[in-house]
């Protein structure tokens, strides 16, 4: 399956996981209305990405084909509970105080996350769930062909071995 090919089944699931959202809400004593006010799908156009922005301000790492398919297929993509941020929001994310407090306490509290064990030139932001609790998910460039991907949320960790395993274990592969 190609990077094209996930992101398809990913944005074609919208409707099933929007319900799935709906009936979780409403479970919790929310009104269908209230539910449906956060569930939106928003895709803006892709484009041709040569470089990805690091945390370290100023530092790219060249794109990886599996990233230049991601890129061209959607610049940023809000989705339920999730945001694909565009190159440029990585770069503008990275420098805010809430993002670098919490790369400071992953680097002092959690020995093995990634940006405890890697330089902020081998790490770049991809994806962010919430940003009051510290979910993201980070490109480690530990890799010649394909970054890993390492996803934060909660107190979990969950790495992949690049971007096509992380977006099928999205789509439940």
């Amino acid at each position: 399956m190609s990077v094209k090919e996930a992101l398809d089944k990913y944005k074609n699931s919208f409707d099933s996981l929007s319900q799935a959202f709906v009936e979780e809400y409403l479970s919790y004593g929310m009104t269908e209305e209230e539910a449906k006010s956060d569930i939106q799908q928003r895709i803006l156009p892709g484009s041709v990405v040569d470089r990805i922005p690091t945390l370290d301000a100023g530092v790219y790492q060249a794109a990886s084909l599996l990233l230049k398919e991601r890129f061209l297929y959607a610049g940023s993509w809000q989705d339920i509970g999730e945001t694909f941020i565009s190159v440029n929001e990585m770069a503008e994310l990275v420098d805010k105080p809430h993002f670098r407090d919490w790369v400071a306490s992953m680097r002092d509290n959690w020995e093995s996350s990634a940006p405890a064990m890697y330089p902020d030139s081998r790490l770049s932001l991809l994806s962010v769930m919430s940003q009051d609790e510290g979910d993201y998910t980070l490109a480690v460039w530990n890799n010649p062909a394909e970054p890993e991907i390492w996803r934060y949320s909660g107190q979990g960790e969950h790495k992949f071995k690049d971007l096509l395993a992380w977006f099928n274990w999205l789509n439940g592969n």
